[in-house]
């Protein structure tokens, strides 16, 4: 049963908001932990509408911690759009990958 209609990334914007960006590997446990939170909050919601974020993603900060890509992924989903949770689904190996080598 679909009931959950709250903006499913909004947990996950307040987790990079609020991750330090001071080491790398628990940076990347709380955006796996964060992404994969949104993902089955997604999976219950009756659609995967979004609301645009209430500011931009630290995109520079993310790419310097993470690599350009894969900060750049994370920054997308950060916005939202269209398929997100997909997106989401393919950032949890790189991050889980991340959390345990650093």
């Amino acid at each position: 049963m679909r009931t959950m209609t709250a903006d499913a990334l909004r947990p996950f914007r307040d987790a990079i908001d609020g991750a330090s960006l001071d080491e790398r590997a628990a940076f990347a446990r709380t955006a796996r932990n964060a992404v994969a939170r949104a993902i089955l909050a997604a999976s219950l919601a009756a659609d995967e509408t979004t609301t645009a974020p209430e500011r931009e993603p630290p995109e520079a900060d993310v790419e310097s911690l993470l690599g350009p890509d894969l900060g750049a992924e994370l920054a997308a989903l950060y916005r939202g759009g269209q398929g997100w949770p997909s997106r989401a689904i393919d950032l949890l190996a790189p991050l889980n990958e991340l959390a345990h080598t650093g």
